[in-house]
């Protein structure tokens, strides 16, 4: 008898959909939608974030990891968590042997972890995750810095904005 293999779709690369200015699309105006897979360095996913102009990341700058274990964890870094931006989890669920996109609503982001981090009674991880869905607004700057730290090394008042780049590098020099 031969074991069962998982349906497997390459879990490397970024993809990117620019078209978030189409009026028949979902996000009107000033959007872009990326996929990651999974194996995808999340800093080099940042790095070409802040140099694109995607707002909603750079906080997340000095994360190590690939792209599905920083999605699994949700980190959070200076404010900004990584389900602030997810819009959809692409998953191979082991326990029902099939391939399923989990919107943002299904992924049960919690501070430190999601649905992601379920176990099989065997203790292995239910799910892998296969890519993940990011929704970007473009810009800039940041949304409003809410970590008083960050905003102290930056130089702005608590709630003002700041660009991208500085913000990349303040991050990057922390940790």
């Amino acid at each position: 008898m031969t074991e069962r293999q998982p349906f497997r779709i390459p879990t490397i690369g970024v993809s990117v959909d620019s078209a978030g200015c189409d009026v028949d699309d979902l996000v009107f105006c000033a959007a872009v939608q990326v996929r990651a897979g999974a194996d995808e360095a999340w800093a080099a996913l940042v790095e070409r974030a802040v140099a694109s102009g995607w707002v909603g990341v750079e906080c997340l700058a000095g994360v190590d990891g690939r792209v599905a274990d920083v999605t699994r964890d949700n980190v959070a870094v200076f404010g900004q968590a990584v389900a602030d931006t997810v819009a959809a989890v692409r998953a191979w669920d082991r326990q029902t042997e099939s391939r399923r996109t989990f919107p943002l609503i299904e992924c049960e982001f919690r501070a430190g972890g999601s649905r992601f981090q379920d176990l099989l009674a065997d203790g292995s991880p239910r799910f892998e995750i296969l890519d993940v869905a990011f929704l970007f607004k473009q810009g800039d700057l940041t949304e409003p810095v809410r970590d008083p730290a960050l905003a102290a090394a930056l130089g702005v008042e608590l709630g003002e904005r700041a660009s991208l780049t500085a913000v990349r590098e303040v991050v990057q020099g922390t940790h």
